[in-house]
C-alpha cells in the first residue's frame, strides 16, 4: 500500500490525473478524475490510499492512527524535488529509465547526492539539500530492493 497526502485541491487533482494514467480506479470502480470534488471533505488533511490499483481516502489523523507502519508521501502537483514534471515528458520517468539502462545506478545516485550537497550553499539552498535527500532515500530503497 502507498499513501499520499494532498494539501491542496491542485495537488489532489494532479494526483488523480496521474493515477488515472496508471490505471487506478476508486474502490467504487469509477475513474480517479470522476471524483475531483472529494478533496473538499478532508481538505488539507486529505490522504489517498493506493492498494492493488484501487484508491480509497481518509484524513491525516486516521492515517496517523491506523497505518503506523506506512510512510506518508506528500504529493505536490509541481514538486521540483520529488516529482519534477520535466522528467516525465517522454512517457517514462527519467530515473526509472536510468535504473533500467545504466548498469551501476549506485554510482549515478551517489554522484547526484554529492552534486546537490556540494552546490546547495551556492545555488538553490534548501531545495538542493532536499534533492540530495531524495537521491539518498532512493538509493537506500534501491539497495534494500536489490537484496
Amino acid at each position: 500500500m502507498k499513501i499520499y497526502h494532498t494539501e491542496t485541491q491542485e495537488d489532489f487533482d494532479a494526483l488523480m490525473v496521474e493515477l488515472e494514467k496508471e490505471g487506478f480506479l476508486w474502490a467504487s470502480g469509477k475513474k480517479p478524475t470522476y471524483s475531483l470534488f472529494k478533496w473538499n471533505e478532508f481538505g488539507k488533511d486529505t490522504c489517498i490510499h493506493l492498494d492493488n490499483k484501487f484508491i480509497t481516502r481518509s484524513d491525516l489523523a486516521f492515517v496517523n492512527q491506523s497505518y503506523l507502519s506506512f510512510a506518508i508521501e506528500k504529493y505536490k502537483a509541481n514538486d521540483t524535488v520529488n516529482n519534477p514534471s520535466h522528467y516525465n515528458t517522454g512517457g517514462i520517468e527519467t530515473l526509472d529509465y536510468i535504473k533500467a539502462k545504466v548498469p551501476d545506478y549506485t554510482s549515478v545516485a551517489m554522484s547526484n547526492i554529492i552534486k546537490y550537497v556540494s552546490r546547495f550553499p551556492h545555488k538553490n539552498g534548501l531545495e538542493d539539500l532536499k534533492k540530495a535527500q531524495f537521491y539518498l532515500n532512493d538509493l537506500i530503497t534501491f539497495m534494500e530492493d536489490d537484496k
